[in-house]
């Protein structure tokens, strides 16, 4: 066998440079495998729903409906027969799954909602309706997209319908989970559609920007989107959604489907991820995101309070604060009202324990038994408190209304009568012992008003409360870091060593982070207590992005340490000046060491994950670099001779040159018009010289190394396996005719010799079913017959001794061996390319295959075309000898293949169903210059070498 290999493949020794991209493969694939079981290895600080009564799903009949899809309205307990009866009296509430979603994952909010709506005693109502979208793969075929928007449309019409005159709704809620939430902003492409009906829409796990585009039915889908909506720059949402309020909700890092840079978008109201709403505190993957109960109570919460004003403001302003409190910044209570922060606060109450505060900056009082009567504290501030500011954690304080600001009675001057109440700047914090919030005050502020004082509020309470004051010079506890990606890689980075106690806040701001290379990359904060006056301590980290989706916490106390795990998932918008920052509050018993430390595996994992989808792209231009260099070599030989893919790789040096020269063209182009390439996944980078430079090596590298052992192991099992992969076949075919093994092989040998049947054969299954299927079949017939030829090749090298014997020894003549394997190398080469295109076009045959009980057509079919094309190809290239000899434009081939690898790194990174056809077009020019041969001609044999030719390896006979 060793012979075989070597006689065979005659592959050259792995540069230095394999092995080095080998190396990153393997360090890549495992950061990407630790991202990938981060939900298994982690622990899920979710709590599950549950339902109280047993949940009904009533059918809406739905005119015009295709059959496929259905819309039900959710009901439980004392609802149920109303619901059958067709009576509704609420305001209707949408929920629209999403990729490969379930009608019934309404279950958790509809339950959460109808249960508070009982507890509370409400007037307000809600109708939650669902709709069963037969759990099509929105998220990789776009071709669904248009069809589910327009019965979702017409699921809103008869909803509206089948209320009763006096109950009809003038606008409804709809809730959207991943493409869900794209599907109801689609809504609004058809100009027919009532926009006046819609005012609240939630997105769940959305994918605001494509995660990869399979297919330009989404392309075509999100640009219509986006036109309408806005992208938050150039584009502002149109005037006729002005109205409608847009909250996006994303999982944070545990969402391996919807990264949080995904759910983010510039025309929300609101956006927001699940570990930085208060309340919450936790990451959910991408479907405990719908069953996570305190986020689920959070919405429901949202939904009670802005169905219901008591102010002045707008409807669409209400709803605005109402989620901003929810999601955002809740000050305490979870029920949100015009009136919970009153702006002005009488504070001279009866029994009450008023303290007079010295000028003491740092002050910290514990109750540990609580207080039987409410206590005031008054806390003067000096003139030279202009640049200062104050950083204040109460404990357990159940009052709204807690900090204030006054300037004493002229009469007692030390007590004020009234104050000007700060409460509503306060924020709850994540704790895991007791409530906690805080609250920083920029002194300037307060002098604005003309207040000399600051005065802080106690309620009498039997349980542990405590309130810790923090007022400090703001220049003394900020210091600025400019960023360094490199920072906490081989040792962790200082950012604070706090020594003295009493202090609790401290704030670092990562200046430059946003242009820095590694944009994605993860870090972890730590604080670590190093001496402490008490046993129980608990300090908070937060990390606080101005233009992005709210506040990030880790925890260190004496029984817990989570560290604060920071990345920067958006770049900022234009008009954003503010950097990015830390801030610590720290437990004034205590001092810190407050260190930052690079997580190279979770970054790694995260890079993998968000650039890993241009592996397609990059597969691509290195077969077509292979083909180049084939056919190169093919135009400098008077022999019909190309390398093996292995030895046809071009150097790593013309591959940085030309990557070089190209990302440069890149630049240019993104800069000048910059929708041809669109930021989807976690790709935004193209538009950057020296990141494409570095990530584009990188990941030409290790899909280098990649292809190498995956092209390794197509080998191995050509030589070695090539008899059982015909029996497999011939299995396969017995199967499905139903005939014996004898007739099945006789078959088998037929379509060997006349293949352009298999690719007729192709061609009738692709119109009639999917041309993505036709591919395939072809696909595994190609692997077939470059199986057959090999096995030639090993039969050949087998039986060479007996010829050898018996020529020699009985004729005298002595016969040679003339194994010529050109034509084996360039099939190899070209089965990969129809191998890639397969890979392109995969999502169609699963849109097919989960909806063939339905179709047995795929309508629309974006691979059909290909399909066609290509399989015609294949019936003429199957039935030809090739390469043909001494033919003219090897080296125009060459070029051409040189040509469409650089069209795929400019405008297929970000756009994978451009290359199909790309390939599909080489494919076709080779099949043409093979076909017409005799027409093309025969090169001179003086005129064989070509200007530019490289990695020339000859092929020797074997005598």
């Amino acid at each position: 066998m060793l012979d075989v290999w070597k006689y065979v493949v005659k592959m050259k020794a792995p540069s230095p440079v394999s092995y080095v991209s080998a190396i990153l493969l393997i360090v890549f694939t495992a950061g990407v495998y630790k991202q990938l079981t981060l939900t298994q290895k982690t622990a899920n600080n979710c709590e599950m729903t549950f339902m109280f009564e047993y949940p009904h799903f009533v059918e809406i009949n739905v005119p015009m409906n295709r059959g496929k899809y259905n819309l039900y309205a959710y009901t439980e307990g004392q609802t149920m027969e109303k619901i059958k009866s067709m009576k509704f009296y609420g305001t209707p509430v949408i929920f629209i799954p999403g990729h490969s979603g379930s009608y019934r994952q309404v279950r958790s909010i509809a339950s959460v909602n109808i249960r508070k709506m009982y507890h509370i005693q409400s007037n307000i109502k809600f109708d939650f309706f669902t709709v069963d979208l037969n759990e099509e793969y929105s998220a990789v075929f776009g071709g669904v997209l248009l069809q589910q928007t327009a019965f979702v449309s017409q699921c809103i019409d008869t909803i509206i319908k089948t209320y009763e005159h006096d109950y009809k709704p003038t606008s409804i809620i709809l809730i959207g989970h991943s493409m869900g939430g794209i599907i109801a902003k689609g809504l609004f492409i058809d100009p027919l559609f009532d926009t006046n009906l819609v005012e609240l829409i939630i997105t769940l796990a959305t994918p605001h920007r494509p995660l990869f585009l399979a297919d330009h039915y989404m392309d075509s889908y999100y640009d219509q989107v986006e036109k309408i909506w806005g992208n938050g720059l150039d584009k502002p949402r149109s005037s006729f959604l002005s109205n409608i309020s847009l909250l996006s909700i994303g999982g944070g890092h545990r969402d391996l489907m919807v990264w949080p840079c995904l759910t983010y978008t510039p025309h929300a109201d609101v956006n927001a991820l699940s570990l930085a709403i208060p309340g919450v505190w936790t990451s959910t993957d991408h479907q405990c995101i719908l069953w996570c109960k305190s986020l689920v109570k959070s919405i429901v919460r949202v939904l009670f309070d802005s169905a219901e004003s008591d102010s002045d403001d707008t409807i669409y302003e209400w709803r605005k604060k109402v989620s901003t409190y929810h999601f955002d910044k809740r000050s305490n209570g979870k029920w949100f009202h015009s009136n919970l922060h009153p702006v002005t606060v009488k504070l001279n109450e009866p029994n009450v324990i008023e303290w007079n505060e010295t000028y003491k900056l740092q002050r910290s009082i514990s109750l540990e038994k609580g207080t039987a009567m409410p206590i005031v504290i008054h806390l003067p501030l000096v003139e030279k408190s202009l640049n200062y500011e104050m950083t204040a954690e109460a404990v357990n304080i159940d009052y709204h209304d807690w900090v204030f600001s006054c300037k004493p009675d002229y009469r007692s001057k030390k007590h004020c009568l009234f104050g000007t109440n700060w409460s509503s700047n306060s924020t709850i914090s994540v704790s895991k012992f007791m409530k906690r919030r805080h609250i920083t005050l920029k002194l300037p502020d307060v002098h604005k008003l003309g207040h000399s004082n600051l005065v802080f509020k106690i309620k009498n309470t039997k349980k542990p409360t405590a309130l810790n004051i923090d007022m400090y010079e703001a220049s003394d506890r900020t210091n600025e870091i400019t960023w360094r990606f490199w920072y906490g890689v081989f040792s962790r980075y200082l950012l604070w060593n706090v020594n003295v106690f009493e202090t609790i806040q401290y704030k670092t701001i990562l200046h430059g982070w946003p242009d820095s290379i590694c944009m994605h990359c993860v870090y972890n904060v730590h604080m670590v207590p190093i001496k402490c006056s008490k046993k129980n301590h608990h300090a908070v980290s937060k990390f606080i992005v101005p233009w992005t989706q709210g506040i990030l916490h880790g925890i260190t106390s004496d029984s817990y340490v989570e560290p604060l795990r920071i990345s920067l998932e958006n770049i900022p918008l234009s008009n954003a000046t503010n950097d990015p920052y830390l801030q610590f509050i720290l437990d004034p018993k205590c001092n810190y060491r407050i260190e930052l430390e690079l997580s190279i595996m979770d970054t790694i994992g995260t890079i993998g994950l968000k650039y890993g989808l241009t592996f397609p792209s990059y597969i691509g231009i290195i077969i077509l670099l292979v083909l180049s260099n084939q056919f190169s070599q093919l135009a400098n030989s008077t022999k019909d001779d190309c390398s093996i893919y292995h030895n046809s790789l071009p150097s790593i040096i013309r591959v940085f040159k030309t990557l070089a020269i190209t990302i440069c063209f890149l630049t240019v182009m993104q800069n000048q018009w910059p929708n041809i390439n669109k930021p989807i996944g976690g790709i935004d980078w193209l538009g950057h010289p020296l990141k494409a430079m570095i990530f584009s090596s990188l990941l030409y590298c290790i899909t280098n190394s990649f292809m190498y052992f995956a092209t390794v192991a197509l080998w191995m099992m050509m030589l070695f396996w090539g008899k059982a992969i015909n029996e497999l076949l011939v299995r396969f075919i017995m199967k499905t005719l139903r005939k014996n093994a004898t007739l099945s092989d006789w078959i088998l040998y037929g379509f060997g010799k006349l293949p352009i049947a298999v690719s007729m054969i192709a061609i009738l299954i692709s119109y009639n079913t999917c041309g993505t299927v036709g591919l395939i079949i072809s696909a595994f017939f190609y692997y077939f017959l470059l199986c057959t030829m090999v096995q030639d090749c090993i039969d050949q090298l087998i039986y060479y001794p007996i010829i050898f014997f018996k020529e020699y020894f009985m004729k005298g003549e002595k016969p040679g061996l003339n194994l010529s394997l050109t034509s084996i190398h360039l099939h190899f080469s070209l089965f990969l390319l129809w191998l890639l295109i397969c890979g392109c076009h995969l999502p169609c045959s699963i849109e097919w295959a989960r909806n063939y009980h339905h179709s047995k057509s795929l309508d629309p079919d974006p691979s059909l075309i290909t399909s066609l094309i290509l399989n015609t190809c294949a019936g003429i290239m199957w039935q030809m000898d090739i390469p043909k000899r001494n033919l003219k434009f090897y080296a125009q081939l060459s070029n051409l293949c040189i040509a469409a690898s650089i069209i795929l790194f400019l405008f297929c990174q970000t756009a994978l169903f451009r290359i199909a056809p790309i390939l599909t077009l080489v494919f076709v020019v080779i099949t043409l210059h093979q076909c017409f041969s005799s027409w093309i001609g025969v090169q001179d044999s003086t005129d064989n070498q070509v200007s530019g030719a490289n990695d020339k390896t000859p092929q020797k006979k074997v005598e």
